[in-house]
């Protein structure tokens, strides 16, 4: 029905039910419709690899450094079944913060911290670690919006949005919940990285999003080599700069002051994956 109204329609939802449900059947998954691409579904497998999960505990994902080599690499090729079994990676939505649960920057300051939880100003008992916390948040950036799948940003993600420890503030005060806006220019080499990503994923469509025949290895754990279309990317989890040695291609480079991105020259310099960082190449 939806469909008849507006080809470009976009449905998704919540695959869990929080409890009982009166639908029948529940909703577990993505899923094929008649007319049309069908429904897609959050795909917290692969939001857990990245950041760790949410439930069950309080735990730390691969950019963190706890590895999740499998999931890194289902979740980047489109391939995480549990909620998208369709064969189709655009209903998979791949995400690392929501309305619920910590924001992004809030659970790898307490990850940094070693904590498991913590209620107050995490930019000031985290500050020390606040250029690793960036690295990280960067690294999450570009394992959703590279991937096949249909990238999901909650407001503020992308500058550091904190609401100081509080995971479910449904009934918080906007003192909470608020958005601040001057964080975008505070934190603006974290918003230009994903502004560029954006950019490049908008650009070139063909090679992230909705590609079947992307291939995501793993060189060791915590560095992932992915192909998907014209690009090979590096994805360095580890504590370390990682050497390069079989680079073909042209690098793209992310300009963290403008929000741009350009391809341009031989890669013959690029020797290395920063550690808690990526490399993009485009292929000759």
């Amino acid at each position: 029905e939806l469909y008849a109204i507006d080809k470009k329609v976009l449905v998704y939802g919540e695959p869990w039910t929080g409890g009982t449900s009166a639908v029948s059947g529940g909703a577990t998954a993505a899923g094929k419709g008649t007319s049309g691409i069908g429904y897609g579904a959050f795909d917290d497998d692969f939001r857990d690899a990245i950041k760790g999960g949410e439930y069950g505990g309080f735990k730390q994902g691969h950019v963190q450094g706890t590895f999740s080599d499998s999931g890194i690499i289902k979740g980047l090729t489109g391939a995480s079944c549990t909620r998208n079994s369709t064969g189709l990676p655009e209903l998979s939505l791949h995400y690392v913060e929501c309305h619920d649960n910590y924001t992004l920057f809030d659970k790898l300051a307490i990850s940094a911290l070693n904590k498991t939880s913590y209620s107050g100003n995490l930019f000031t008992v985290a500050s020390s670690y606040l250029g690793t916390i960036k690295s990280e948040d960067k690294l999450a950036a570009a394992f959703v919006l590279l991937s096949q799948g249909t990238p999901f940003i909650n407001g503020g993600q992308e500058f550091l949005r904190t609401k100081q420890g509080n995971e479910n503030s449904y009934n918080a005060s906007d003192t909470i919940n608020q958005i601040d806006l001057g964080m975008k220019s505070t934190y603006s080499e974290v918003y230009n990285t994903y502004k560029a990503l954006i950019a490049l994923r908008k650009e070139y469509s063909s090679s992230f999003g909705n590609l079947t025949g992307s291939i995501a290895t793993e060189v060791k754990s915590g560095v992932t080599k992915y192909t998907a279309g014209s690009f090979t990317v590096y994805f360095n989890a580890t504590s370390d700069d990682y050497s390069l040695s079989d680079v073909t291609g042209y690098k793209v480079t992310i300009d963290e002051e403008s929000g741009t991105y350009s391809v341009a020259g031989s890669t013959s310099t690029i020797t290395s994956v920063p550690a808690k960082g990526f490399v993009i190449i485009k292929n000759r």
